[in-house]
């Protein structure tokens, strides 16, 4: 029995540094393969050209390891994208962008010649953040006329407004999608500092309105608490919620003010 329980330890360490091996060596070559994932990602979105289908797409996607899954419930996003095709947006700005599904869905249904800026750091304290490498497949998203600018930095630093509002050349947004960070006074400060830019009768979409707790994915406050304010008073306020005690995720819309 001994030397059965031996040979399996010794199988198990040895398919455990298999693994490893193949990771470290397949992840240098990873930038190489980003020309070639990017076009397979939009011949397969070209082939089904529906909403739920680029949602199915961005979730279950996977070249050679290279994935760009949204950290996002299917349902919810695919009411935000389908809300957004109704009035397509030409000014884009979206805050926490990680694998870039969510982005790219966003390119789908802006218009063909719209300006979408990405805001995200190398790492971000909730998870978020993305490597140099993957600048180029982002911006391959883009489709006809479409520009993409990527700002690898803080939100709240005084350089990334600066930038912004350079990109915007005095024009406002149409939309603000805020999915970084995840504490209250990260996300009140995201809409302080952007809010403004966006158009009246603009949408300002925050990510991560579900409550989470004990037991759960989310934070019990953040995002959900400054959603409750920011909601108040307003009746044209949605929420896209699948399931209120999921403990995270859930998307609420703001039409910002005149």
């Amino acid at each position: 029995m001994g030397g059965f329980v031996d040979k399996a330890a010794v199988t198990l360490r040895e398919n455990g540094l298999r693994r490893f091996t193949f990771k470290a060596l397949r992840y240098p070559f990873k930038p190489l393969l980003i020309p070639h994932a990017g076009k397979a990602l939009l011949a397969a979105a070209a082939a089904r050209p529906e909403i739920d289908a680029w949602v199915d797409l961005v979730k279950r996607f996977n070249y050679a390891g290279i994935t760009v899954a949204p950290w996002q419930v299917a349902v919810e996003i695919a009411g935000l994208m389908r809300i957004l095709a109704t009035e397509p947006p030409a000014r884009v700005l979206e805050i926490g962008t990680a694998s870039g599904g969510t982005l790219f869905l966003l390119t789908r249904v802006a218009t063909p010649d719209a300006l979408l800026i990405s805001v995200d750091l190398r790492r971000g304290q909730f998870g978020g953040g993305y490597p140099r490498w993957r600048g180029p497949l982002y911006r391959s998203f883009s489709r006809e006329a479409q520009r993409i600018e990527l700002v690898r930095s803080d939100s709240h630093s005084a350089d990334s407004g600066r930038r912004i509002r350079r990109l915007l050349d005095g024009e406002p947004l149409d939309l603000l999608f805020v999915d970084g960070d995840h504490t209250y006074e990260g996300v009140k400060q995201d809409v302080a500092d952007y809010g403004p830019l966006v158009r009246p009768g603009g949408i300002i979409a925050l990510h991560d309105i579900v409550p989470g707790g004990p037991g759960k994915h989310g934070d019990p406050g953040g995002v959900p608490d400054f959603w409750g304010e920011l909601k108040a008073g307003r009746p044209e306020a949605m929420e896209l919620v699948e399931d209120w005690e999921w403990g995270s995720c859930g998307i609420g819309l703001i039409r910002a003010p005149a």
